[in-house]
């Protein structure tokens, strides 16, 4: 699988693709538990920060009227790039279940699932490339039909510019 001078085993290049395969499906995993667990709450309420004070890190305290009706005040941290000032309104996501509350951040699961499904994608087209290889079917290449092909695109290139 790899020559001689290669500085990578070949038994890793037999399970990489199965990792990345691995990686992807967890990937994939975590946005959707993100998203599961987001969308399993009671949902967004409007909130207004009523303090702000800085400590160790950056905290906030807003009032929310809850679920129940019953207007609530909380002090959250926050990381979040926007200043939480005095006044300005933003929107708190509830859990009245676990009597968990916090800032709404967006859509935090997307980029997981994204880069998960594209790792999963690459991951088993890989693995099936290299199931394939290593039972002899190997593509039949002509290298000078593909040389004029990319001497082909070069000079279209060079007019383009």
């Amino acid at each position: 699988m790899t020559s001689e001078r290669s500085w990578l085993p070949a038994a890793s290049l037999l399970w990489l693709p199965l990792l990345v395969l691995a990686g992807g499906i967890a990937g994939v995993w975590a946005g959707v538990s993100l998203a599961a667990d987001v969308h399993r709450s009671a949902g967004l309420f409007p909130g207004r920060v009523v303090a702000t004070e800085v400590r160790e890190r950056y905290t906030a305290d807003v009032e929310y009227t809850g679920p129940d009706g019953v207007t609530r005040t909380e002090t959250f941290g926050h990381t979040q790039g926007r200043g939480l000032v005095v006044g300005r309104r933003l929107q708190v996501r509830v859990w009245p279940d676990e009597r968990r509350t916090e800032l709404d951040d967006g859509d935090k699961h997307t980029c997981p699932i994204v880069a998960g499904g594209l790792l999963a994608l690459l991951g088993a087209g890989a693995t099936v490339l290299l199931f394939l290889w290593h039972h002899g079917v190997r593509p039949d290449v002509n290298v000078e039909k593909w040389q004029t092909r990319f001497d082909a695109c070069l000079w279209w290139l060079s007019r383009w510019r």
